[in-house]
């Protein structure tokens, strides 16, 4: 809400002055309130200056849209991009009560971001340890058992724990360091989805799922951030078991098309309704629902997947039907050299 922001002292002109008498005063502060036998006409502001050349400040004004007191701040500052506003006039009950500028309120976002990203840099370096204190005792039980069913998932474990110490380390590379790795280099394609479809064994085995995987046969080179990508198959993997029935189906497939790698992942899970398709890879998007047995959700990943995708130049697609199942598409340039 708005309200806040609201600046209840605030400049006013008389309408009659003239206008080079006020404009400094008006151009300093971003508007003025316009008042007229004690009463507020309206508002001014630099645009009206520099669109009118008459003389007296009633004769420049125009009209501007009038904001109530319990408005959005997103409301707020569409309807400031759309007039070029920088302040403007708030009401209560058809009464003048304030002014908004614009500053006050991207001001306070900023500071509400860098304070988000502060407490998020905080909560991952906290992980750091207890993550790497995992890993140390799955060493050390791998270590010590040596049945092969109880060394399997401890492998799992180990790669899962693995995942999790990247996804930190990356998530605590300095602004300059992750723009280099946006640039990316030549990763192995035919291995990654192969590792990416071990990962999810586990959860797959809770739910009874089957998973199909079909790989080319011959290693396949293709450009990116391999950490990246792999985060961007996993979280949609992920969500194909999170909204497959138990005992349903999952196929992993990738195919080589001329110069591309076409990678198709597809459930016959719950689907995805079409009021959801259009915000499915907006961030913490509203198109977020349980799993089909309450599994939890951020609305996060599929955003994260689709800017990774992006800044590799993957395409990424996909096509639901509601209560039968979902299938994603993301097709890889590839490339015959490691360079």
């Amino acid at each position: 809400m708005i309200a806040p922001f609201i600046r209840n002292e605030f400049l006013t002109v008389n309408a009659f002055d003239g206008i080079y008498e006020v404009k400094h005063k008006i151009i300093s502060s971003g508007g003025a309130v316009v008042m007229m036998e004690d009463e507020p006409i309206g508002l001014i502001n630099a645009n009206d200056l520099l669109s009118k050349t008459h003389h007296l400040v009633v004769d420049c004004l125009s009209q501007k849209p009038e904001l109530q007191r319990n408005a959005r701040i997103a409301e707020a500052l569409k309807i400031m991009l759309e007039t070029r506003s920088e302040v403007l006039p708030v009401y209560e009950d058809k009464k003048l009560i304030g002014v908004l500028h614009k500053a006050d309120m991207t001001n306070h976002l900023v500071d509400s971001l860098e304070k988000h990203k502060q407490d998020l840099q905080a909560v991952v370096h906290d992980l750091k340890t207890p993550i790497s204190n995992i890993m140390g005792i799955v060493g050390i039980l791998e270590e010590m058992l040596e049945d092969p069913d109880h060394t399997e998932i401890l492998s799992m474990a180990k790669t899962a724990c693995t995942n999790a110490h990247n996804l930190v380390h990356e998530l605590l590379r300095p602004p300059s360091h992750k723009q280099l790795a946006v640039q990316g280099d030549f990763f192995e394609l035919r291995g990654l989805l192969e590792i990416c479809a071990n990962d999810f064994q586990v959860s797959l085995q809770k739910k009874n799922i089957s998973l199909s995987v079909v790989l080319p046969e011959a290693e396949k080179y293709s450009y990116g951030h391999a950490i990246a990508v792999r985060r961007a198959i996993d979280n949609i993997l992920n969500n194909a078991i999170k909204f497959t029935r138990e005992y349903g189906k999952i196929e992993l497939h990738a195919l080589i098309d001329g110069p591309y790698c076409k990678v198709s992942i597809s459930d016959n899970g719950v689907g995805i309704p079409e009021k959801m398709k259009p915000l499915l890879f907006e961030k913490f998007t509203a198109a977020k629902r349980e799993g089909t047995i309450g599994e939890s959700t951020t609305g996060m990943g599929l955003h994260i997947t689709m800017n990774i995708c992006e800044q590799y130049g993957i395409e990424l697609d996909f096509e639901s039907e509601e209560g039968r199942g979902t299938n994603f598409h993301l097709r890889f340039r590839l490339t015959d050299h490691l360079s």
